[in-house]
């Protein structure tokens, strides 16, 4: 859905009411955006999208980054309601702005979906895999899990965060255990990672079994619990952070609203927000936010009370 000229003109002007607008609709200002910015890059927006929408009607495909979508496969609107509920009762926000495609990629056996996102306009597009157009489930992906995790990766794509993206997007899961330990893989370079470590044991023991019999694996086992022990440290020392700041939140703003607000911070604020100590300190560095972020304006006019 096309943002409006008459809301991208009152953006333009500052007005908060536009602006807070656009962030419930998942468009969340960049750190150094002034309002005439944040302007231009909507309608810079607009016209990217307008520009998919032409070519899926003129030739019924278009090619993005590796892969090619057909307009025949896009994902209908109806199956976005239910991950759009899932941000907004998470984060208050529902994005109505983004296509989506059901697209089987190149080696995708376990790929399940991804989101696609592009810079400086932060124009961004969906594919799930084609098992999804008549299924809710395939192995343990669901598919409205699945968008409204990705949907939260769009909306904090203007951030160019990367520490709290998964814990963040593993909000949506179902259960408890994915909502804690399904960030603990950070990016694919830790993914990678882990599944090296995990091959070289892999080779180790097929190695021991068929060719060298005394070949120890002591310390392959000691490389892969070292590995999985790093990033599982890494990960409760970050979730700590984002509780700390999460209480830091609700000294100045409702404690309903505390996850959406904290949903909008990028990695610095957070971190900061959960070096204060008292409310005096929070109200402090808040004014100075308000005063040099109108992403801070928007989050006050909208969550304080």
């Amino acid at each position: 859905m096309a943002i409006s000229q008459q809301l991208i003109k009152l953006v333009s002007q500052g007005d908060l009411t536009a602006l807070a607008e656009l962030d419930a609709r998942g468009i969340f200002c960049a750190d150094s955006e002034t309002a005439t910015d944040f302007a231009q890059r909507i309608q810079l927006l607009n016209e990217k999208n307008q520009a998919l929408a032409e070519a899926l009607s003129a030739d019924g495909s278009a090619d993005i980054e590796d892969v090619t979508i057909q307009q025949q496969d896009m994902i209908p609107a109806k199956l976005f309601q239910e991950p759009q509920e899932i941000t907004q009762a998470l984060y208050r926000f529902k994005v109505d702005w983004v296509s989506g495609f059901f697209v089987d990629p190149a080696y995708s056996l376990l790929f399940g979906g991804c989101a696609y996102y592009f810079y400086p306009d932060f124009f961004a597009l969906f594919i799930i895999r084609k098992s999804f157009r008549e299924k809710a489930r395939w192995l343990f992906y669901q598919r409205s899990e699945l968008l409204a995790h990705e949907l939260c990766h769009v909306a904090r794509v203007s951030f160019a965060a990367q520490i709290y993206e998964e814990i963040f997007a593993y909000q949506t899961a179902t259960t408890a255990f994915r909502r804690f330990f399904g960030g603990i893989f950070r990016s694919p370079r830790d993914s990678f990672l882990f599944l090296g470590v995990s091959g070289l044991l892999l080779i180790n023991q097929i190695g021991k079994a068929f060719l060298f019999p005394n070949l120890p694996s002591w310390p392959f086992w000691c490389l892969l619990v070292f590995t999985f022990a790093w990033l599982l440290a890494r990960h409760c020392r970050v979730m700590q952070t984002l509780r700390r700041a999460r209480k830091t939140i609700t000294c100045l703003f409702p404690e309903a609203d505390s996850l959406p607000v904290l949903f909008r911070c990028n990695d610095n604020e957070i971190r900061d927000l959960a070096s204060l100590h008292n409310p005096q300190e929070a109200q402090t560095w808040l004014e100075n936010r308000k005063n040099s972020s109108l992403r801070w304006r928007i989050t006050c006019f909208r969550f304080q009370k």
